[in-house]
């Protein structure tokens, strides 16, 4: 008995090892399986956030599947954390901050309690904006998981991150992996003039979970009805290749008003204050969808979501999402008419071809304000003919704009003030644009246009790019036309042919 008792004794060890190891095996293999392909983007972030509004703060966890496409062994990797720049606000000095700051601000921010690389405790530092974490060895085309838990507060200011009485606006607010250029990582100090937002195209999975009785718009799709428990919702959200995600948490008092157009869900969100405006701001948003569309090539998201919320721009684009002037959403309707058909002009130009946001602001800003005038000419001529006004009067004052040494190429990092940049890069940058309109048509313009769009999307433009485009639609001396304008001195087609 005492051999039958010590045999089965050792099966049974045996047995245990074998499936144990077997669990292991399989829990590894589905854990693999489960991992995003990374195919068309090097990065896929999943996120899950609860807010809570009465304190303006929350949780958080990400874990990012991110891959080695610098074609370099790294040592490191970088995450930008703009959300961050608003830690001590009182620390940020300058006309161009108090802008942004506006008379009475809060500070806010993300506090990590915790970073974790493909399982393991991992040390970081962070600088201002910019998150640092150490690798043993990173190969090239290695896929590493890197998870953070943090918690927020959200600041209050007059920028895209704070709040209002009746929302809360996140945006530039997730970390995201810094983008590695020829020169390497790129250390986004977030100037306060123009947009900071510079990121690669990646893939999102998100959970937002607000009380029971708020809303939720966002960058992405919701991937099933939210889940409500007794005094909770959970919204489950996707996004493939954006370049951010941005989302608002609002009250009660929003209602939506909610279309089909082109295929493409639009949502205007409104509150009893814009109730009789919102109407303008969502026919402005269907045409320029239906126009755009028509003109450069097919809208790159399935939705598209106009929410009011900043107090310090007249919008902000995101991917399938913008963020328009809350005063003047709920009392001026006429003065945001082109603020919206510009945000819509986003989608092509900044969210389906990028650029290098802050090192060349005009390749997204200028084209899409031209993009713009294109669609206020058909639709709304007496905008349009008022714009066109402002070009013409700033581009006349062009020896006064350059004095600073700034032209239409400057990075925003260069701008003393927002006006230099707001008037170059504005007003002159889509002269340059409807100038050359003039001479070869809408229609040319529009199929250089749309083979820029084509060959650039989902990728980061330069102006080579935009050049080539022109060329091949109206021949050579397009070069010569473009950096002529690019380096102040305003010329037409016919003098450089």
């Amino acid at each position: 008995m005492k051999k039958i008792f010590l045999f089965s004794g050792a099966c049974l060890l045996l047995l245990i090892v074998v499936v144990f190891g077997l669990n292991s095996s399989l829990s590894a293999w589905v854990s693999f399986a489960d991992e995003p392909e990374l195919t068309d983007v090097n990065t896929n972030y999943e996120v899950e956030v609860e807010v809570y509004p009465d304190t303006k703060t929350g949780t958080g966890t990400m874990t990012i599947h991110t891959k080695n496409d610098t074609g370099q062994v790294q040592d490191r990797i970088f995450f930008q954390v703009l959300a961050n720049k608003f830690l001590d606000s009182d620390t940020l000095e300058g006309d161009e901050w108090k802008r942004m700051l506006g008379p009475y601000y809060e500070s806010g921010g993300l506090e990590f309690e915790g970073i974790q690389v493909d399982g393991k405790d991992s040390e970081y530092t962070i600088t201002d904006t910019m998150l640092e974490i150490p690798l043993d060895q990173w190969d090239v085309g290695e896929v590493i998981n890197v998870s953070m838990d943090f918690t927020f507060k959200v600041p209050y200011n007059d920028g895209l991150f704070s709040y209002n009485n009746n929302s809360i606006y996140f945006a530039s607010w997730l970390p995201t992996r810094a983008v590695y250029n020829e020169n390497g990582w790129y250390m986004n100090e977030f100037p306060p003039i123009g947009d900071p937002s510079y990121n690669d195209m990646a893939d999102y999975s998100v959970t937002v979970t607000i009380p029971k009785d708020h809303h939720l718009a966002s960058t992405g799709q919701e991937t099933a009805e939210p889940k409500v428990s007794k005094d909770k919702k959970t919204y489950s959200i996707h996004a493939e290749k954006v370049r951010e995600f941005a989302m608002s948490v609002l009250d009660e008092t929003f209602k939506v008003h909610s279309e089909k157009v082109d295929g493409i869900t639009l949502r205007t969100w409104y509150t009893p204050k814009s109730k009789f405006q919102y109407s303008s701001f969502h026919l402005t948003a269907k045409n320029a969808i239906q126009y755009f569309n028509e003109s450069f090539g097919e809208y790159p998201y399935k939705e598209f979501e106009i929410v009011p919320g900043a107090r310090s721009f007249l919008g902000m684009e995101y991917p399938g999402f913008t963020l328009v002037h809350e005063r003047l959403y709920n009392h001026y309707p006429d003065q945001l008419l082109k603020t919206i058909a510009h945000e819509v002009a986003h989608q092509w130009w900044y969210g389906a071809v990028g650029n290098h946001t802050i090192d060349d602001p005009w390749l997204d800003e200028s084209l899409t304000s031209y993009s713009t005038l294109q669609f206020l000419s058909e639709y709304y001529p007496n905008h349009a003919n008022d714009e066109l006004k402002k070009y013409e009067e700033k581009t006349d004052n062009l020896d006064e704009l350059k004095k600073n040494g700034q032209s239409i190429t400057s990075s925003t990092t260069e701008y003393s003030n927002s006006k230099e940049y707001v008037d170059l890069v504005y007003a002159v940058g889509p002269q340059m644009f409807y100038k050359l309109e003039e001479e070869i048509g809408v229609e040319k313009m529009n199929e250089a246009l749309a083979h820029y769009y084509r060959a650039n999307k989902d990728q980061f433009a330069e102006k080579e790019d935009l050049i080539e485009a022109f060329k091949m639609t109206i021949g050579p001396e397009a070069e010569e036309y473009f950096n002529e304008w690019l380096n102040n001195r305003p010329v037409t087609l016919a003098e450089v042919r």
